[in-house]
Parts: C-alpha cells; sequence; structure tokens
C-alpha cells in the first residue's frame, strides 16, 4: 500500500473532464494517505462541482481509513463562493447554501428531503408547494424573465425533475447549483441526487427492456414514463399535484433545440446536442442532470412550445398503446426533427 498519493485535478471542472477526473479517482490503489492538488484548476461549472464533489464523498467514505487533504486551492474563490470545497468536506470558503445568490447564479445547495418534509408538515404545507417554488426560482434564472409560457414550462418541468428525485430516488438529499455566464450568453441548471438511480427506478415498468443503463436513460426522456404512463399501470390521481412525468422530456427537448441537455446514471451517460444523442462512459451511484442553455435561441423557442406538447401527447399516447418498447425506438422519437421552431 502507498504511504501518500497525489491526485492532481484537471485545469477544468466542465462536464467531460469531470467525469474523466471521477474516473482517475476511483481508479487509484488503495493508501495512507490521499492529497488533491488543484493548483492546475482555473474554471469550474456548477455540473462539474456537483459531480466531482460527490464523487469525492463516495470516494472517501470507500477509504474511511485515509487520510484526505488538499493543497493549492486558495485561488478558486469563485468555487469557494459557490460552496465546493465545504461541500466534500474541506474547510474552505462558503458552506453550501450559506452564498445569497442572485439572478445570475444559485450556489451549491443541498436540499434535505426528509428535513423539508418535516418542516412541510409542522408548517401544514405541502412538501411539494416548497419544491414548486424552488423551480419557479431557478426557472427564472435559466430563461431571464419569470413570466411567460417558456418560464411557466420550465417551472414545470422542474418542478417534476424534483418531485421525481424526492418521490422515486430514495435520496436522503437533493443537490442544485446554477449560472449565467452574460459575456457568454449562457446559462446552466445541474441537479443531482445519490439514490437509487434510473434503472432501478424504472425496472417495475414490465414494457421495457433495459439491457443497460443507456437504454434506461433512453426511456427516462420519453413522456410519461416516470408517470407511469404505460399500458396497464396506474391511473394517475387527478390533483393539482399529479405528476404526468413529461419533466425530462420537455426539458431535454428545449436543450435540443436551444443547448445542450446531459443525464448521467449508473455506469452511462447521454449528451444530447444540436439533434444529436452521443454516450459517455461514467459510472454514478444515483443520478446528474445538466442544463445548459443559450439565451438567445432559448428566448426564441416560445412559438415551439405548442409543436413540443403535441409531439410529448403523441409518444405518450404510442407508448400507452404498444405492448413493448425498445431504446432505439424511444430514441428515433426523440431525436426526431420537427416544425419545433417559430
Amino acid at each position: 500500500m502507498s504511504s501518500e498519493i497525489i491526485f492532481k485535478m484537471p485545469s477544468k471542472l466542465d462536464l467531460a473532464d469531470s467525469i474523466n477526473a471521477a474516473v482517475q479517482l476511483d481508479s487509484l490503489p488503495k493508501a495512507n494517505s490521499y492529497s488533491l492538488d488543484f493548483a492546475s484548476l482555473k474554471f469550474a461549472e456548477p455540473f462539474g462541482m456537483l459531480y466531482f464533489a460527490s464523487q469525492l464523498r463516495r470516494f472517501r467514505l470507500s477509504r474511511s481509513d485515509s487520510r484526505f487533504k488538499a493543497d493549492n486551492y486558495q485561488h478558486l474563490g469563485y468555487a469557494a463562493h459557490m460552496g465546493f470545497f465545504q461541500s466534500f468536506g474541506l474547510n474552505h470558503g462558503k458552506e453550501p447554501g450559506e452564498a445569497s445568490g442572485s439572478h445570475q447564479y444559485v450556489p451549491i445547495t443541498r436540499l434535505d428531503l426528509k428535513k423539508l418534509a418535516k418542516e412541510a408538515f409542522d408548517q401544514y404545507e405541502d412538501v411539494r408547494e416548497t419544491i414548486e417554488r424552488i423551480s419557479m426560482e431557478l426557472a427564472g434564472v435559466l430563461v431571464r424573465e419569470d413570466t411567460g409560457p417558456l418560464y411557466d414550462t420550465l417551472s414545470y418541468s422542474l418542478r417534476e425533475i424534483f418531485r421525481n428525485v424526492h418521490e422515486h430516488s430514495g435520496a436522503d438529499s437533493l443537490w442544485y447549483a446554477a449560472q449565467y455566464w452574460p459575456e457568454k450568453g449562457w446559462v446552466e441548471l445541474s441537479i443531482l441526487d445519490e439514490g437509487i438511480g434510473i434503472t432501478k427506478t424504472l425496472s417495475r415498468n414490465p414494457h421495457l427492456t433495459i439491457v443497460s443503463d443507456y437504454d434506461a436513460l433512453q426511456y427516462s426522456l420519453l413522456p410519461g414514463i416516470s408517470g407511469v404512463a404505460f399500458k396497464g399501470g396506474p391511473k394517475q390521481a387527478k390533483n393539482p399535484w399529479a405528476n404526468s412525468g413529461y419533466g425530462l422530456f420537455m426539458t431535454s427537448q428545449l436543450c435540443l433545440r436551444g443547448g445542450t441537455f446531459a443525464i448521467i446514471s449508473g455506469g452511462g451517460g447521454l449528451l444530447l446536442k444540436n439533434h444529436e444523442q452521443s454516450k459517455l462512459d461514467c459510472g454514478f451511484k444515483g443520478t446528474a442532470i445538466r442544463l445548459q442553455f443559450h439565451i438567445p435561441e432559448i428566448q426564441g423557442l416560445t412559438g415551439a412550445l405548442e409543436n413540443l406538447r403535441k409531439k410529448g401527447a403523441e409518444i405518450a399516447g404510442t407508448m400507452k398503446q404498444a405492448a413493448n418498447i425498445s431504446a432505439s425506438m424511444s430514441s428515433r422519437m426523440l431525436l426526431s426533427k420537427d416544425s419545433n421552431r417559430s
């Protein structure tokens, strides 16, 4: 066993580099001590910080007999302000959720789902009302406005994503963070949980042939999947909080038209961009989602919302009648180009 292993961080923590860094971290042999060297790190995005911090927390638990330390991190003021270091146990910078946030960013925030449910009960409030308020705040950061059809659609979609974590993931907490870069015209929201993962969540649907985590991710983007909209499945409750399962469908479809969408769970990941899909090789216990929008494009998509709703309804209708659904069929339905631009 090595006495000490030095792990050098990459120059940036974005989608690709955070995944690669986590894979490299996981492959390290056992040692008495691990030292994380942040000297090369210059730039970090919300997803990269959430994802790598989660993997580092898990790595530390798996090497509980080893010592951990960090070096050369003092120059990373943005990451410290966002709560990155405190989120994996280094006493530096702000705690997750401590920074006040603004219309341009939301710091790394940990939502304790058990505590949330207790507080809602004590205040005679439905926990889903709290989730809706958070979703509305994040939708405003994403689309740079707090009214209108696009804002309403994203608020609703994010509400469903958060509720899926709360109701189906088995996770104790949910993590999220967001950032708007006005000079680039891009905005990012990332959401992460350390629950059972999408493959296990969707395994209850008898009409899905899930061979791999990639298949499960493909299915998860279909409308109605998380809402149990399959032939013979239980009927949806007719109440204001009924979960129709359109959250990932609408957000991923909007990202296809005005940005990028990434989702990771288990051993696989999918990246959607410019009506194309690519696979990501990773290993993550839970589910991580990244939404990126190019503001000039996303603000021009208001006229496409009705087409997307119709497309979702058509796909959901097809699934309700289908005896079995293949992953390749779902991919064709999701990536099909239509008259979605106004």
